[in-house]
């Protein structure tokens, strides 16, 4: 599709309209504001008629985003994220939306679809070496003019180029200093945009065309992980030739150096990529990562007995027993939701062995018998959820439970593991706001057992 037309038919009143309440309106991030994205329903009619005009007079400028900072360890600086006010946020997911019909091949694709290539490529016996290359803090150091002359190509309409610089200019603030006096940025994409994740792909796009069209050679890249198989001899000169040309396009690729990021070797030795370990011809869940899952369940446990000995009720007690019992099982299993399979058992869907999983499934018993030796919570197994994995979306048995099929008295239901009997006064659609913000932020911390996967 055109640029001018997606960006015509998508920076519509129907279109936002839609966007705000599929994507936003039970959202429960707040901006700079501190407006909650319900709080629009009031004045969503005149909201939408300020976006559509300002967005097409090339006029619509951004609240500064709020900063929130996410910890990577002690010896890693933390990781900004920028969250966008309501409003905004309705404009960026449009914009994501026009991107992704003008440059339908920068999407990020899946980790397990990297991996599933991977394999493949490792069974062909072809290659001999693997190289590794770190990109150094790689959203934060994207060039505007690397995304500028990217988007250029597709991308002439005046109004259309002004939204996205002003997305990305538009300065990440602590909530407690407020916008007054703050720089705008002149490089980085932020953090945590509808959008980030597309322009960085667009970014890049070419250079990735040029080494994955290469003949014998495999290359992927990964938000800032690239791995390239290489016959022997010829992983080094093919590495040093991208980390150049990473290089000219004002990147930080790590270099070579002892203790880098960045390395090459035979394949025979083990190594590393999205939290995989591909080592003795199998493909494993790296130890790192199975210690964060592990710890995860092990938090579960401790917040219930912390639960239990504060219960002043009987019903206080039951409803923490549940609480458990839903955290646990939705942990181990996963869920579908908003269409997608997430967690971390379906991240890591693309191990050769289960042996690792059958020795995490003894783990949560031994936590099992210790805080409920009573047999109060028997919870799923990873084995189990393994297979259905294999089945794929079309499994239905509701082992790995699909939050989008609920109904209103099943969300209704949940609910009261947090609220008790006030859930039974909340009007249906209080229920689905709740309900939504509930399940999003159970589901961030799904996420949060497969991060930092490199």
């Amino acid at each position: 599709m055109s640029a001018a037309k997606a960006f015509r038919s998508i920076f519509t009143r129907k279109r936002l309209q839609k966007i705000y309440i599929d994507k936003i309106k039970n959202s429960g991030a707040i901006g700079l504001d501190r407006v909650r994205p319900t709080s629009l329903d009031k004045r969503l009619s005149t909201e939408l008629d300020h976006i559509v005009g300002k967005v097409h007079r090339g006029e619509y400028r951004f609240t500064a985003y709020k900063e929130k900072l996410i910890l990577k360890g002690a010896s890693s600086p933390p990781r900004q994220i920028s969250i966008p006010t309501a409003r905004d946020r309705i404009v960026l997911r449009a914009l994501c939306e026009c991107l992704s019909d003008v440059f339908p091949t920068a999407k990020l694709t899946l980790p397990q679809t990297v991996i599933d290539s991977l394999k493949n490529a490792l069974d062909s016996d072809v290659y001999a070496e693997y190289a590794k290359i770190d990109l150094k803090s790689f959203y934060p150091s994207i060039p505007h003019e690397l995304v500028t002359s990217a988007t250029r190509k597709k991308i002439r309409k005046p109004e259309f180029k002004q939204l996205i610089t002003n997305a990305l200019t538009t300065p990440t603030v602590p909530e407690s200093r407020g916008s007054k006096g703050a720089e705008r940025p002149a490089v980085g994409v932020p953090q945590g945009l509808a959008i980030s994740n597309v322009l960085a792909e667009i970014a890049l796009q070419e250079i990735d065309a040029i080494f994955e069209s290469r003949p014998g050679i495999w290359y992927k890249r990964y938000v800032d992980d690239i791995l390239i198989l290489a016959p022997a001899k010829m992983a080094r000169p093919t590495a040093d030739e991208l980390i150049a040309e990473l290089q000219d396009l004002k990147l930080n690729p790590h270099g070579f150096e002892p203790g880098s990021k960045s390395k090459v070797e035979n394949l025979s030795d083990p190594f590393s990529f999205l939290g995989y370990q591909i080592e003795g011809g199998q493909v494993l869940i790296r130890q790192e990562s199975i210690l964060r899952f592990e710890s995860s369940i092990a938090k579960i446990f401790t917040a219930y007995r912390h639960k239990l000995a504060s219960a002043r009720r009987p019903a206080d007690k039951e409803r923490a027993l549940a609480y458990c019992r839903w955290k646990l099982d939705l942990r181990i299993t996963g869920c579908i939701f908003k269409g997608k399979r997430l967690g971390w058992a379906a991240y890591f869907c693309q191990i050769t062995t289960t042996a690792q999983l059958r020795a995490i499934n003894h783990t949560i018993s031994k936590l099992v018998d210790r805080f409920c030796p009573r047999g109060e919570i028997r919870p799923k197994s990873l084995i189990k959820t393994f297979y259905e994995l294999q089945r794929g979306m079309k499994a239905s048995n509701g082992y790995i439970p699909n939050l989008d099929a609920l109904t209103i008295d099943q969300k209704r239901e949940k609910l009261a593991m947090w609220l008790g009997d006030a859930v039974l006064r909340l009007t249906d659609a209080e229920v689905e706001r709740r309900f939504e913000i509930k399940v999003s932020k159970a589901v961030r911390e799904l996420e949060e057992d497969i991060a930092q996967t490199s």
